[in-house]
């Protein structure tokens, strides 16, 4: 399974890859446009979207850019530290299977794969 991750801060970018490639095939990137330029060259299976990036970008306008360019053949799971379940219900509307809060545990993502 190939993963991309992206959040826009390095040591999270760090750990989680540590974490997860322990177990799958990972890249991870900190920022929408490096994440944008990899998609284009690049199969994934699943993406793990920080949801606030840098420059004020949100993590769901992210995924609908995913989505334009390699179509809804990718599970997309939101991290973040904290949203009211109102907005968790939106973020599911707009594409994610799930809401992994951090910090990102293997743990927390084999559960959420097993779920979403």
């Amino acid at each position: 399974m190939k993963i991309l991750l992206i959040d826009d801060e390095e040591l999270d970018v760090f750990i989680a890859q540590r974490l997860l490639s322990l177990e799958y095939d990972i890249t991870g990137v900190t920022s929408d446009e490096q994440a944008i330029r990899w998609a284009k060259e690049n199969h994934f299976d699943v993406v793990l979207i920080d949801y606030y990036l840098n420059k004020g970008k949100l993590g769901n306008q992210l995924l609908r850019e995913l989505i334009a360019i390699r179509g809804p053949v990718f599970k997309a799971f939101l991290l973040t530290n904290y949203i009211d379940s109102r907005e968790r219900d939106t973020l599911k509307k707009d594409g994610f299977q799930g809401i992994i809060d951090k910090p990102l545990t293997l743990e927390k993502f084999r559960t959420c794969m097993e779920l979403g």
